[in-house]
């Protein structure tokens, strides 16, 4: 009868814990620091661990345009991504300006990941004198915890040292520079500052170290996260209710962690940056206008494909950076005007042509009359309106 008690079963249900790996991913890209490393919370989710770091090494956010460069590129820097997205600067309706500041301010947020770090181990030690307290819990509890918690230090360890941010070389690095990346509706988001800042802030994604000593570190790291995830697959099944809430604490744990290590990383980005200019963009075409005036009107519309290719759209590409008070939008409708008025000639004068062609018929002459009269009256139609 005590053997049948302790008859091993299998549970899946059990493993909903093992969620996150979307954020884990996301909190992996953002470089985490050393301290952050050595914290007693679990990762996220341990079996993306057991994938190759190909899909670190090419991880890209939003879409940018450097009208100085007249290049459009993804930015590699997740923590500006994840600023950019926690911090609302896309808004629609938004515009800002950023510049990059010169100095680090964001040391009060290398205090609260030290503080944090440390709270965590608080709580891992809390974890296991309750269960030991309870005295419900077996080697199966106290083994999946442990296991876990250092196999994440491990990890984590190791894919710092495994990985490094890539190095770029600015080209006149003393020049100033910018990029936009405009968002879904009426919403930009520009960052200014050194062309060295600028390089270093978009394109500083992660680059794997060259060497044997790395690679073994990599296979081992997945050997291992696969080896441990099966041991949990088939041990947490069996444990008591107090083994199985153990290890629920200790994972809801490392998903505390993974949110508030987003939330510091991200705050301590936008720390790094001064609001230089904020306004608000009641339309598309305010924004357009904005990077027109700032930018100037140079090539770098045609390579980014900023406006459509027609003609009331290069007239007002030309008016709203010559006239810099008049309203985008009030301009644009003066284009659409001028160009209706245009259109009107145009075919007025294709139909006094075709008219005075010989050999056309009386019926013909009719038509083109009546055609003619047709066009006057709807000009005096929009004169009165």
């Amino acid at each position: 009868m005590k053997n049948q008690s302790y008859a091993w079963s299998f549970d899946v249900s059990s493993f909903m814990v093992l969620i996150g790996e979307a954020e884990e991913f996301n909190y992996r890209l953002m470089q985490r620091s050393l301290c952050e490393c050595l914290t007693a919370a679990p990762v996220a989710g341990l079996q993306s661990y057991i994938r190759t770091n190909y899909a670190l090494l090419e991880a890209t956010g939003f879409s940018y345009f450097s009208p100085r460069g007249c290049t459009t590129a993804p930015l590699r820097n997740m923590r500006l991504v994840q600023s950019i997205s926690r911090n609302k600067f896309l808004r629609d309706g938004s515009c800002k300006v950023y510049q990059i500041r010169s100095t680090d301010g964001s040391r009060s947020n290398v205090n609260m990941l030290s503080i944090a770090a440390v709270a965590s181990w608080v709580v891992f030690a809390a974890i296991l004198i309750f269960s030991l307290v309870l005295g419900e819990t077996t080697w199966i509890g106290l083994s999946a915890c442990v296991l876990l918690t250092a196999w994440s230090i491990i990890l984590r360890v190791g894919e710092r040292y495994c990985l490094q941010p890539a190095i770029w070389k600015a080209f006149q690095a003393g020049h100033s520079d910018a990029i936009y990346v405009l968002g879904r509706r009426n919403s930009c988001f520009i960052l200014q500052g050194s062309r060295k800042d600028v390089v270093k802030w978009t394109g500083q994604g992660l680059e794997q170290k060259e060497g044997e000593l790395v690679e073994r570190l990599c296979v081992g790291m997945r050997i291992g996260s696969l080896a441990l995830l099966l041991y949990f697959l088939i041990v947490i099944p069996n444990g008591t209710t107090i083994d199985q809430l153990a290890f629920i604490v200790l994972n809801t744990m490392g998903q505390v962690n993974v949110i508030l290590g987003q939330n510091l990383n991200a705050k301590a980005c936008f720390e790094q940056l001064e609001l230089v200019e904020e306004m608000a963009m009641p339309t598309r075409t305010h924004v357009y206008a904005y990077l027109l005036r700032k930018f100037g009107n140079g090539s770098w519309v045609e390579k980014a494909d900023l406006l459509p290719q027609t003609e009331v759209w290069l007239r007002w590409r030309d008016a709203v950076t010559s006239n810099l008070i008049i309203d985008p939008k009030e301009q644009y409708g003066i284009c659409m005007e001028e160009e209706s008025v245009r259109e009107g000639k145009t075919k007025n004068v294709e139909v006094e042509e075709v008219e005075e062609i010989p050999g056309k018929t009386q019926e013909d002459k009719t038509v083109f009359k009546e055609v003619k009269q047709h066009r006057v009256d709807e000009k005096q139609v929009d004169g009165r309106k």
